[in-house]
């Protein structure tokens, strides 16, 4: 699209040009400018009728005829059409003005084979670039996902590592303000809860085993003793109810 509105322009200008370049003879004929009228560089394509005849045509309008320039001629409405000709596809823009108040019709014509070669080599490379940017981009991909994704690893190898006996352990925190680090942040925060849990769990259990030694230990002393002699039912019975009370 921008290829084609700059070929449009182009013919805008050339307009302008044709409007501007013209000259009047001593007779009152009409004369344009032609820069270069035998080389390949000539005035843009232009042609120029009055009344429905041709009286004016550049060097490359006569080079280059486009067949059919006199029935456009006869509708100047300023609208750009194309033409299909031997060579290629030509783009013409037919506008009446007046020249040293003299009513004409200005033609001005482009050739889209410029523009076409573009579009082709626009295509070629894209054609060879399509395959090497999805490789490279595939390569670049992986590389940039294998290094997002280290943290991962390091944070799945360390809570492999963790056991209850190594609670203390923490995972890594590269960076606390994105996604993986709110996460290892997060299970941090619940080792470190395992962690005091645990503690309570341990503290409770030697509480336990410190308050049950001391009764125990007068239990198991009542019974040896009154084994370690003779006694009677009685003495039985005070051991027993002395191990009842422990």
């Amino acid at each position: 699209r921008n290829l084609s509105a700059a070929l449009d322009e182009r013919l805008g200008d050339d307009l302008e040009w044709a409007a501007a370049m013209a000259g009047q003879n001593a007779d009152g004929t009409l004369k344009w400018f032609d820069e270069d009228p035998d080389g390949d560089h000539a005035s843009p394509w232009l042609q120029v009728w009055s009344n429905g005849q041709l009286i004016f045509r550049t060097a490359v309008a006569e080079r280059n005829l486009i067949p059919d320039a006199e029935n456009l001629a006869r509708q100047p409405d300023r609208s750009i059409v194309e033409v299909h000709t031997p060579y290629s596809t030509a783009r013409v823009l037919t506008a009446s003005t007046s020249i040293y108040g003299r009513p004409v019709v200005l033609q001005v014509a482009r050739s889209e084979t410029q523009m076409r070669g573009e579009l082709g080599e626009l295509m070629l490379l894209l054609l060879l670039g399509l395959p090497v940017g999805v490789a490279a981009s595939g390569v670049g991909g992986y590389f940039v996902a294998r290094r997002a994704l280290s943290p991962v690893d390091r944070m799945t190898r360390q809570a492999q590592t963790i056991t209850a006996a190594r609670l203390s352990d923490r995972l890594p925190v590269e960076n606390a303000s994105d996604e993986l680090g709110r996460l290892a942040t997060v299970f941090n925060g619940m080792l470190g809860r395992l962690e005091s849990s645990f503690g309570q769990m341990r503290r409770f259990a030697a509480d336990v085993s410190h308050a049950l030694r001391t009764p125990l230990t007068a239990m198991r002393t009542v019974g040896e003793v009154t084994l370690r002699g003779p006694a009677d039912g009685e003495a039985y019975k005070a051991a027993l109810a002395s191990m009842l009370e422990e």
